[in-house]
């Protein structure tokens, strides 16, 4: 077994085994025969074990118990080798905080559900406290923020750099499942609080948040020991700092002010770009980032019905009330449009990303289809719209082509509708 530990081909096995055990519902002997693997264990060897999961095309609703199953026998030496980010960087530390908050915000939230337990089983009315919770799940609809901050900025550049990325795929699946729970605890608070003053029973509210729970701390988890000291090991200062960047415009879930300023105040900067001026001077050049795959940065456009300049194209999308991106005939994310007021978000992290690690796992099937049908020539459209936060949201998809037929790619454009669609009689230009 010590020979299996030092080799990279057998730890993998060991773990697809383990894996395997755990999606057959659990084997205490092969976890007892893994024992001297399961003291080694190292980041690394979750995420490639989920990996070659995904990759086998495990179901998905499958894998998710098999994987917390799996953890559970890694967690003490994962635990044993918890890594704190550097002095002076700021990408992973700011989402560590993060995750840090969030668990103290956790913690506020047991007693207000157990008061609601305890006046039920009093008889008491439980209104006051089903008002206290219902506060307390719209706080923590703040955790959307840093699951964007994971899906639009760390995910692509993970995939780009690490062959073994779908383990993401799995975490954003429970990205999804914390977002449900988060809409069924707050539907059931809603309920309880607009119904009859009588016997209110909390049973389905406490299974609710049970999941809730059990899924924010499992994706806290994940990152904190797996997915985190995974990156730390690839990325350099100067990409760090990039990423850092882009992650500023989704705000800083659950720190107040002073948390916030660890990362964005003077000391921090000056900690940061000394981390990245001493891999420049010492360290060896790196190669430079994919950037959009190949595609020239545009000068402008020109046809026969005029020319517009780079800046004017620039600020002409920018100014447009719909979002767009490019997915090209490769199905890769090139270009979408920069507006400071986007429906959903984005991040450069994307650009280069296959289309299929853009979705969910709900939907990718259905983005997926679309597509193919637009290559085949069946399709050039296909709407879809939603209600997102009391907002009336627009999503086409178009197929592009040349004049000769050639497919070049699809541009998702949304629009909120909201306030055109309550338009009525005229408003003329001389008015």
């Amino acid at each position: 077994m010590a020979e299996a530990i030092r080799n990279a081909a057998d730890r993998a096995a060991g773990f697809d085994e383990l894996l395997a055990a755990m999606l057959a519902g659990g084997d205490a002997e092969a976890a007892r025969k893994a024992k001297p693997l399961l003291d080694d264990a190292r980041p690394e060897d979750l995420v490639d074990a989920v990996d070659a999961a995904v990759e086998r095309g495990v179901d998905m609703e499958a894998l998710k118990p098999a994987v917390s199953r799996l953890i559970n026998l890694m967690a003490a030496p994962l635990s044993r080798r918890r890594r704190e980010p550097p002095r002076g960087e700021r990408l992973f530390g700011s989402l560590m905080a993060e995750n840090r908050a969030l668990l103290a915000v956790l913690d506020r939230g047991k007693p207000l559900a157990q008061a609601i337990n305890d006046a039920t089983k009093r008889g008491a009315n439980p209104a006051r406290h089903i008002v206290d919770l219902r506060e307390f799940i719209e706080e923590l609809g703040a955790i959307e923020a840093h699951y964007r901050k994971k899906e639009n900025v760390l995910f692509p550049w993970f995939e780009a750099r690490y062959p073994r990325y779908r383990c993401v795929r799995v975490m954003w699946e429970i990205h999804d499942d914390a977002r449900r729970d988060l809409k069924d605890a707050a539907r059931l608070l809603d309920a309880a609080a607009a119904g009859p003053g009588g016997a209110f029973d909390p049973a389905p509210l406490n299974k609710a948040l049970g999941r809730l729970y059990f899924d924010l701390n499992a994706n806290a988890w994940r990152e904190d020991y797996a997915l985190y000291p995974v990156m730390m090991d690839l990325i350099s200062p100067a990409d760090g700092e990039a990423l850092f960047a882009e992650t500023l415009d989704y705000g800083w879930p659950f720190l107040d002010e002073a948390a916030a300023l660890r990362f964005t105040g003077p000391e921090a900067s000056a900690e940061s770009a000394a981390r990245v001026a001493l891999e420049a001077s010492s360290g060896p050049n790196a190669e430079p980032s994919d950037g959009p795959g190949g595609v020239a940065a545009a000068g402008g456009f020109s046809g026969r019905t005029g020319a517009i300049p780079n800046d004017v194209l620039a600020a002409i999308f920018a100014a447009l009330p719909v979002d767009m991106t490019w997915v090209d005939d490769r199905d890769k994310v090139r270009w979408f449009s920069d507006s400071p007021h986007r429906i959903f978000p984005r991040s450069p992290a994307i650009i280069g990303r296959d289309v299929r690690n853009c979705h969910p796992g709900a939907s990718v099937g259905r983005v997926v289809s679309i597509i193919e049908s637009f290559r085949r020539g069946e399709k050039d459209r296909e709407a879809f719209w939603i209600t997102m936060k009391g907002r009336f949201i627009h999503i086409e998809y178009f197929a592009l082509r040349d004049p000769a037929g050639r497919y070049l790619g699809v541009l998702e454009a949304s629009q909120d509708l909201t306030e055109k669609r309550a338009i009525e009689g005229e408003k003329r230009l001389a008015d």
